[in-house]
């Protein structure tokens, strides 16, 4: 294969060979080492890495996929549909970032893993739209939907028995990249094991909390199944170049794909070596060589980052403490000028001081060293601290840094839905106003009622970024009753829900008539609210009660 980079002058074809395999020594670390301790130990490798800015500006997301997702004819590659869209066109409007794992699933916030290329891959903007933030599962009983999905690559519909962890529905990628989703799930679940996965919004039907392993039984079980049956392509190395030349990572579990039977499958028992020769998980040295004490995890200089908390609210890291040749125990000690507001937690007892022993550094999965971060008051900038962990054995001491941020609970504005547009007996355009405020994303709820039109029997929840405005819902059912209300999100804040559309089973969208009861409001077109009717010149948005909305002109 190779990669085509879209230049101003036109399309420039790099050959793969440009780019460099992992640098000699990038897991060295990890030898030996099996389960939770090298999961962990790939954590401290693949963490700090360079974030891509998300978007379409010049370094930013789409940017980075011309480094790692165009066919070698120069079309988008695109996963999810056999569309052919050509990559000279940066962020066409046909087409999405997708959030192979969905950004709701840790509640939103714009941190490195909303930016993180090895998940985020360019789709057809429907498919995106119909996969939201469902979990991937196999499809049982298939649902049906109808137009504006390209040469489509997926299943849709109920999970088989077992799988789906409690959602009602699955989206299943096309068995060609089934591995490719598994791998990108092994490397999401090992990179951000520190955060926390929302327990609403799918955000725990596959992950799981805790650094190992991170995955929920029936996922692990389906995703390792998914990358036997679907090994390591060239497309897959070719991407895992690209994305290393502009994140400076990589996915190991596409370097070493046999470290996911280490971690999760079958050789747990066995310790990874470079190479894929394995040896027996050895345990603590009983004898260690005097003067080779080393500490693997965590790195000097790590930064451990607690973001998006209120006051009142807490939030625990997990940092595994792994290492070799200690005869010793360690102390791991908290200091700094914010050391008031993190803690190292032992059950319930909040300490500043722990002893960690030898053997359990050098166990089979290390120790485990729980870290809280509880602001009491909004923060003036970032509360910073650091952990230091030493022993008499260490040339110095290992100084990680932890950062917190708390802010104000935002108090966001409802949106404004927009009557639908190009609605049609499979499919119709949800609209929406973007919001003055600044916000991460929106939030569509599509109630789908029953066949007497007189209650909700289904409720369907879509993501949409902070640049968008519309969304195609494209598995409507004609004789049905739809409608949609639209929320704004900021972090784990969430806005009251806009007016709401109704989509009628026979003739499309309810409009304005003089029949219709409720309290009318007027919005400009930046979603700014009037006090009454407006007087000046110009287009405006007019809202009546909870079902209608429309565009008004003022001359």
């Amino acid at each position: 294969m190779k990669i085509y980079t879209s230049l101003v002058a036109g399309m420039l074809c790099v050959s793969a060979g440009v780019y460099a395999d992992a640098p000699a020594g990038y897991y060295s670390q990890c030898e030996g080492k099996s389960k939770g301790a090298l999961k962990s130990q790939l954590y401290t490798i693949v963490k700090n890495h360079t974030p891509i800015s998300y978007g379409s500006g010049s370094t930013g997301t789409w940017w980075a996929f011309e480094s790692t997702d165009v066919h070698e004819d120069g079309y988008w590659w695109d996963i999810y549909t056999d569309a052919r869209v050509s990559a000279a066109n940066r962020a066409p409007s046909s087409m999405n970032i997708e959030h192979t794992f969905p950004k709701s699933w840790w509640g939103g916030a714009k941190n490195n893993a909303y930016k993180d290329i090895v998940h985020l891959m360019p789709v057809n903007a429907a498919a995106n739209n119909l996969r939201s933030n469902l979990p991937y599962g196999e499809v049982g009983t298939e649902k049906s939907y109808k137009q504006d999905v390209p040469s489509p690559r997926f299943r849709y519909g109920e999970p088989v028995k077992g799988q789906g962890g409690g959602a009602t529905y699955v989206f299943e990628p096309d068995d060609e990249y089934k591995g490719d989703i598994a791998r990108t799930y092994f490397y999401m679940v090992t990179c951000y094991q520190d955060l926390s996965w929302s327990s609403s919004n799918n955000g725990q039907t596959m992950a799981a909390p805790g650094a190992y392993p991170t995955l929920q039984p029936w996922a692990m079980e389906m995703l390792l199944r998914w990358h036997r049956q679907d090994p390591v392509s060239q497309k897959e190395r070719d991407r895992n170049d690209g994305l290393y030349e502009v994140q400076k990572n990589r996915n190991p579990f596409i370097d070493h794909p046999e470290m996911v039977e280490h971690i999760w499958g079958d050789r747990q028992d066995e310790g990874w070596m470079t190479g894929g020769t394995v040896d027996p998980d050895p345990g603590p040295d009983p004898d260690p060589e005097p003067g080779k004490a080393e500490l693997t995890s965590p790195m000097q200089g790590d930064y451990f980052v607690y973001e998006g908390l209120h006051p009142g609210q807490t939030r625990m890291i997990e940092i595994p403490v792994l290492g070799s040749g200690f005869t010793h125990s360690l102390t791991a000690s908290i200091e700094g000028s914010g050391a008031g507001l993190f803690s190292i937690m032992v059950g319930q007892m909040e300490l500043k001081n722990l002893s960690i022993s030898a053997a359990d550094v050098m166990s089979a999965d290390g120790y485990t060293l729980k870290v809280r971060y509880a602001p009491v008051t909004v923060s003036d900038g970032v509360d910073e601290a650091v952990l230091i962990i030493k022993s008499g054995e260490l040339d110095e001491a290992v100084t990680v840094h932890l950062q917190g941020t708390c802010a104000e609970i935002a108090e966001l504005a409802a949106p404004v839905a927009l009557p639908a547009e190009q609605v049609s007996a499979q499919s119709y355009t949800v609209r929406w106003l973007k919001s003055a405020q600044d916000v991460d994303g929106y939030v569509v709820y599509r109630n789908v009622y029953n066949a007497d039109g007189d209650a909700v029997a289904d409720t369907f929840t879509y993501e949409a970024d902070a640049d968008e405005d519309s969304l195609v819902i494209v598995d409507r059912d004609e004789s049905l009753r739809e409608s949609y209300t639209v929320t704004a999100t900021l972090g784990d804040a969430e806005s009251p829900h806009s007016n709401e559309i109704v989509v009628d089973s026979t003739a499309g969208v309810s409009g304005i008539g003089a029949d219709v009861d409720g309290v009318v409001r007027y919005f400009t077109t930046a979603g700014i609210e009037l006090s009454g009717a407006p007087t000046q010149p110009g287009v405006y948005i007019v809202t009546v009660g909870q079902t209608v909305a429309r565009t008004v002109v003022v001359k």
